[in-house]
């Protein structure tokens, strides 16, 4: 059963969310975990974590607390790509974007099409294979050859522009 202040209380932080009001919206779920937890004896909803936590890592950039109540609340409703979804941002925010990336596939294999999760994968983009692929990408042979190849393809693209004719 929901509570009916609580869930309020949720509605007004997501729309603040949605406003990027980052500052309201902190304050509104966290309201909304507190009044849960005050009224009612099991544990909060897995959203009102989850969305607490985005705030606390993207606004207040508390990564640590909110990576942990992300995951929290993904263990208590695994199957919401959404709790993913949130998990992932605060991940990428936080510079852990490998971890980010695995985030956002499992989220993907709960619903296939979350427009959310696809979003922030392509936002992503995708890395270029290895100059050597039989060496680890870390390897500094691999890692100066990457350079080389990018600092070779900006001077390529940089030309190619320079050498386009201009009408007079």
């Amino acid at each position: 059963m929901l509570n009916k202040e609580a869930e309020d209380s949720f509605e007004k932080g997501y729309n603040a969310l949605e406003q990027h009001d980052w500052r309201a919206a902190t304050a509104f779920f966290e309201a909304a975990l507190m009044l849960e937890k005050r009224l009612t004896p099991r544990t909060p909803q897995a959203r009102y974590r989850s969305y607490y936590g985005l705030c606390l890592g993207l606004a207040k950039r508390r990564h640590h607390d909110a990576i942990k109540m992300c995951q929290v609340a993904i263990q208590l409703e695994q199957y919401n790509p959404d709790l993913h979804w949130n998990l992932g941002r605060v991940l990428h925010n936080a510079g852990r974007r490998r971890e980010a990336y695995k985030v956002f596939v499992r989220g993907l294999k709960q619903q296939p099409g979350h427009r959310g999760l696809v979003t922030e994968i392509k936002k992503m983009g995708l890395r270029k294979k290895a100059v050597l692929p039989f060496l680890s990408r870390k390897n500094p042979i691999n890692k100066t050859l990457g350079r080389m190849r990018a600092d070779a393809e900006a001077r390529a693209q940089t030309s190619a522009r320079q050498r386009t004719p201009r009408r007079a």
